[in-house]
């Protein structure tokens, strides 16, 4: 089984691994595992590639910055 990885922007490590759940909501994505880890980011979806299941995703800034 092939599920999605997700990535800040061209990272080449992973942010999440396996990826079965994705939800967009207010300014951030949370993200669920086919295993029940779940992880929230703040930041927005840029690119969903189906072919290679991977998410990109990129960061807002902190604030202050």
């Amino acid at each position: 089984m092939c599920l999605a990885r997700a990535y800040f922007n061209q990272h080449e490590e992973p942010l999440l691994q396996d990826i079965a759940y994705l939800r967009l909501r207010d300014n951030q994505v949370e993200l669920e595992t086919l295993f029940g880890e779940g992880k929230v980011v703040p930041g927005k979806v840029i690119e969903i590639d189906f072919t290679a299941s991977k998410i990109v995703l990129e960061p807002y800034p902190a604030a202050g910055s």
